[in-house]
């Protein structure tokens, strides 16, 4: 997952900040707009369709979107890349006489359309024509354009307006609540193009706080309830301040998609999860001054997990803690056979000869395999870090999560001392008593038996079945958590009649914020700010 706004906010920016790394200072300032590119609804397009009667013509200054004119259309338009020869008249002049003129050029039978040159200059282009021919026509001075790149808005069969890409314009909706529409898809803020060639990116240059209504309820489901949605709310404008730069050899900061984090703008906007963005509005999450990489997935699985065993770096604010409790842990099952095993490697230039086994050789606190190894009768290919995940895609999709056994063989997952998550059947938890001091250390089923805790097993996921007697706060046990996590290095075999059958808990990488674990724990009445606290180490909230 990775704002000048634009172009204007970057110049402020004294540094990039990447993964585990700071490198210059934050001020403690985010921007006020952000360009998103609309990847999910509009990438490297050769037309896009405008569905909005009514755009604002002009540029985005100092923060400040300056109208220079407006052009309307009852069908809407079609934006496409425009790129040759073309003639220009030579004299600028307002929007109003420039448009004139155009509608007196097409009546004389030229291909002529409105041109924007920006700072509220505008101009006539004209298309498929020579100098002599415009000049006699119009008597009016004009000049060829030998190699013009830059955008056309069509209404109906001619072109309505023409903007060279080397000027800063934006097209503003004026509809409701100021919002434009592109492909189907309703929008907040202003619309510009980012042009490749004959292709169109579109992007959205919108508010931060109104970036963030779109977020939230595309990232979490607003069933979750307003102090967790809170959390989102500020894991997202966090992860937005500190990924400014994902895109900006692209010609934008963020994208709409999984890459960033899902935006589906206006059209998905829910008025709880904008009231949680509205009662959370300019909090960003610091880690000593700097906003923090505030990654999250949709579960655990019972145990977040640190940074250094999905990615690289060691990130003191992203380190693994136990689950308090989980809305739901996402029991998955995946089947592969040794034949398809022994193809797939074969596929992949692994030279190991004939699979023979998995092996899992490193074990993480709380279940996660953080190493295993597949055994061929030549050699091994090891598996570590996302690639446990992905590696068996070509088979049967990534694996949802690292915390899985391989044919009932594995770590105890799902079993922690402090909250206990059901499986498939339903959601009831324990936690323990106020004056037990918290640790992450795993209970066997035996253990976990003699403290009283009644057990019961479905296949390889175990629950615990009570009542919540208690409560233990979050920062409590993120010092515990921190100490405790340890990777264990283990031996243990796991084929099984020729097939290998993963059973899991958890989706997604499982650093940061857990959102199933956020939504259990407002259920039990945390505030979004333990929340937040509880899954990021030693941060900070500030507006």
């Amino acid at each position: 997952m990775k704002k000048r706004i634009y172009k204007i906010c970057s110049m402020f920016l004294t540094g990039i900040i990447s993964l585990g790394m700071v490198q210059g200072v934050w001020a403690k300032n985010t921007p006020d707009l952000i360009e998103i590119g609309l990847e999910s609804v509009c990438k490297n397009v050769r037309a896009a369709n405008i569905n909005t009667s009514s755009l604002e013509v002009g540029t985005l200054e100092q923060h400040t979107f300056q109208k220079d004119g407006n052009i309307t259309s009852s069908n809407g338009f079609t934006a496409t890349a425009v790129q040759g020869e073309l003639i220009q008249l030579s004299d600028t002049s307002s929007k109003n006489a420039a448009q004139q003129l155009a509608d007196n050029m097409q009546n004389m039978g030229l291909q002529a359309s409105l041109g924007y040159l920006g700072n509220d200059d505008w101009t006539v282009y004209i298309q498929n024509s020579s100098v002599a021919e415009v000049e006699q026509k119009s008597n009016v001075r004009a000049e060829r354009v030998s190699a013009f790149v830059g955008i056309g808005l069509q209404d109906g069969t001619k072109m309505a307006l023409l903007v060279s890409d080397t000027v800063p314009y934006a097209f503003g909706g004026t509809d409701q609540a100021q919002t434009f529409s592109i492909n189907g898809k309703a929008y907040r803020g202003y619309l510009k193009f980012e042009q490749k060639g004959n292709a169109l990116t579109a992007v959205n240059v919108v508010d931060l706080e109104q970036y963030v209504y779109g977020v939230v309820p595309s990232e979490m489901p607003v069933s979750y309830g307003l102090e967790a949605l809170k959390a989102q709310a500020l894991a997202a404008r966090t992860y937005a301040a500190y990924a400014v730069h994902n895109h900006q050899n692209q010609g934008y900061e963020m994208c709409d998609t999984i890459h960033c984090q899902v935006y589906k703008g206006y059209g998905i906007e829910h008025t709880t999860a904008n009231q949680a963005v509205d009662d959370t509005a300019g909090m960003v999450i610091y880690y000593q001054g700097v906003p923090i990489e505030a990654v999250f997935s949709a579960s655990s699985g019972g145990y977040t997990e640190n940074s250094e065993n999905v990615w690289q770096n060691t990130v003191p604010y992203l380190r693994a803690v136990p689950e308090l409790t989980e809305y739901t842990n996402n029991p998955w099952t995946k089947t592969i056979t040794l034949s398809e095993l022994d193809s797939l490697t074969k596929k992949q230039g692994n030279h190991i000869g004939t699979v023979q086994d998995i092996v899992i050789t490193k074990l993480s606190t709380g279940g996660r395999v953080q190493e295993m190894k597949i055994v061929g009768s030549a050699g091994e290919k090891v598996l570590t870090k996302e690639s446990i995940r992905t590696y068996f895609s070509p088979i049967c999709g990534s694996l949802p999560s690292k915390m899985f056994r391989i044919n009932k063989k594995g770590g105890e997952i799902g079993v922690y001392d402090g909250a206990y998550q059901v499986g498939n059947t339903g959601n009831t938890f324990i936690q323990p008593q106020q004056s037990e001091t918290p640790t992450t250390k795993k209970h066997s089923l035996t253990e976990a038996a003699q403290k009283g805790i009644v057990v019961k097993t479905e296949g390889t996921l175990s629950m615990m079945n009570g009542t919540t007697i208690g409560k233990t706060e979050p920062s409590s046990l993120t010092p515990a958590a921190s100490e405790a996590y340890t990777v264990y290095d283990v031996n243990i075999p796991t084929v099984e009649n020729g097939k290998f059958v993963f059973e899991g808990v958890g989706n997604g990488h499982g650093v940061g914020m857990s959102q199933n674990g956020a939504k259990g724990m407002a259920d039990m009445g945390y505030t979004y700010d333990q929340i937040i606290k509880h899954y990021y180490t030693g941060v900070t909230i500030e507006r």
